[in-house]
């Protein structure tokens, strides 16, 4: 009994330890995304023929853009996920009004 016992706090450990190194992994991953994101932009900026003042101009707009993007992007899920529900709760009540409506 005290095996079993033993057995299942190891297992619980070894869940803790995996999806903590999902969480660390996924971390880096978003890290390197945007540094590789960043480093993109850089190159592409210096692909132009300008001065140093343009081309801070447009990696500062580029940056600036790419915020607003992220943004915008939460907000769409954010409604996407709102819609998804109201529909769910909507397709409940037609399925209790037909019901309720087949009883009487």
């Amino acid at each position: 009994m005290q095996t079993a016992k033993l057995s299942v706090i190891d297992a619980e450990q070894q869940v803790d330890s995996v999806e903590d190194k999902i969480k660390e992994l996924t971390y880096t991953i978003i890290a390197l995304d945007v540094e590789n994101t960043h480093l993109k932009d850089i190159v592409s900026s210096n692909q132009w023929d300008a001065c140093d003042i343009e081309i801070e101009d447009i990696q500062d707009t580029v940056k600036e853009l790419r915020e607003q993007i992220r943004c915008l992007d939460i907000d769409n899920q954010a409604l996407r996920d709102s819609r998804d529900m109201f529909q769910k709760r909507n397709a409940e009540l037609v399925r209790q009004l037909k019901s309720m409506m087949r009883k009487t």
